[in-house]
């Protein structure tokens, strides 16, 4: 049997450094889980440890697809260890047969800025209207000396996820 298109299961992942943040959504409103995993700078602890989360994500909510940030990606070290993961993430999700999906920033702003969200925090606060459980998560503003809070990895996860949906969630037939 075929999931509809509304409970088809999401899980959006964005890649940093040293954490990743992920979502995972049933259809384009329910929010499932949410969170981040931080690994350490070691390239092999860090490919094993974000491997093995990455496994335990596939396992445990079964997605159709999993949406990743390309963004970042390009932008990244080489000696960040970002791709290693990246071929990980690929690699776990071939195995079960799972399509991934690369999603760029101009996609995303594509769906936020007819919601005229500019910057990050902004993006974050429509996010928690629309999904309320993330209220206690959101971080204070960011002034400009300081540096990103680290549990907006995770907001940009729930943003790509909902972007996803926004985007491809209904017409995205490689997904069933």
């Amino acid at each position: 049997m075929n999931p509809t298109p509304h409970n088809r299961r999401t899980l959006a992942i964005v890649l940093r450094s040293r954490r990743f943040g992920f979502a995972v959504f049933e259809g384009p409103t329910r929010l499932l889980n949410w969170g981040m995993v931080f690994y350490p700078l070691n390239d092999v602890a860090q490919h094993v440890a974000a491997s093995k989360r990455v496994v335990s994500l596939l396992l445990l909510f079964t997605p159709s697809v999993v949406v990743v940030g390309r963004a970042r990606l390009l932008k990244v070290h080489a000696r960040s260890g970002v791709n290693p993961i990246l071929r990980s993430i690929r690699h776990e999700a071939s195995a079960r047969l799972i399509p991934v999906r690369l999603m760029m920033t101009a996609e995303m702003r594509r769906v936020f800025g007819v919601l005229h969200t500019k910057s990050k925090h902004e993006i974050a606060s429509r996010l928690v209207k629309v999904f309320p459980e993330l209220h206690g998560k959101l971080p204070p503003k960011r002034r400009l000396w300081d540096s990103e809070h680290p549990i907006m990895t995770m907001f940009d996860a729930v943003a790509m996820g909902y972007a996803y949906w926004q985007l491809y969630g209904e017409r995205d037939r490689t997904a069933e």
